[in-house]
């Protein structure tokens, strides 16, 4: 685990992490493979939430926990089984993938 995250480092991890769910949901229900999957998602999640600066960060980073909480727990659920805490945690880590990108796409043209 690193201690800060650069902007294109934090897209590439949620990526990932769409990744690793979106081959989980490509499995049939339930097997090992689909939960080592979520697992791996899960653990990137945590990774994302252990950097994230509450004191620097203020409303935004309590939210991005928040939401990273809350797609973590509705994974576990999926690992238990539970098909609409996979369709669910997808649907809001691709948002998340989504806005992370834009942020990267914005970040990169002040820089520019």
């Amino acid at each position: 685990m690193k201690e800060k995250y650069t902007t294109e480092e934090l897209v590439f991890m949620i990526k990932g992490a769409v990744r690793y769910v979106e081959l989980a949901e490509a499995l049939p229900e339930p097997s090992e493979k689909k939960r080592a999957y979520l697992d791996h998602a899960r653990r990137i999640l945590a990774d994302l939430n252990s950097n994230l600066d509450l004191d620097r960060g203020g409303e935004i980073a309590f939210n991005l926990l928040r939401l990273y909480i809350f797609i973590n727990r509705r994974l576990a659920d999926a690992m238990g089984g539970d098909l609409d805490g996979l369709i669910d945690g997808l649907r809001i880590l691709r948002h998340v993938r989504d806005a992370w990108v834009r942020a990267a796409e914005i970040e990169g043209q002040k820089a520019n």
